[in-house]
């Protein structure tokens, strides 16, 4: 068995690895709009919105049932409709997440535009 031959120091990795965007000055991470720190709080907004829309409907199925004594349908039909509400609230939630995220894209290449005609119109003079 033979072991592969380490890379010259020179040759090595190392430092921070370059940013996603390329600009030096683009700040990138957790805290900006975009960053990962926005598909995280988006994610756990879904999970939160599923998890207290359901457990409300079966709990409240739940109750109905104890008050009608028809157990199980108001524990299913609460299931199912809580889970509906949540599904419902989470695609509003995304669509509304997906809009702002467009809306800063087109001003972003509107600014990019401006930045390169007025480039353009410098070099012109």
């Amino acid at each position: 068995m033979s072991n592969p031959t380490p890379a010259p120091k020179n040759e090595r990795e190392f430092g921070d690895p370059p940013l996603e965007s390329g600009v030096a000055d683009a700040p990138q991470g957790l805290t900006t709009i975009g960053g990962k720190g926005m598909y995280l709080t988006l994610f756990s907004q879904i999970g939160v919105m599923l998890l207290v829309a359901t457990l409300g409907g079966a709990l409240g199925g739940d109750w109905l049932d104890g008050k009608l004594g028809s157990r199980p349908f108001g524990l299913v039909f609460g299931f199912i409709g809580g889970f509906l509400v949540g599904s419902v609230g989470s695609a509003q939630l995304i669509r509304r997440v997906l809009a702002t995220l467009d809306a800063l894209e087109s001003a972003e290449v509107a600014r990019r535009q401006r930045a390169r005609i007025d480039a353009e119109r410098g070099r012109a003079k």
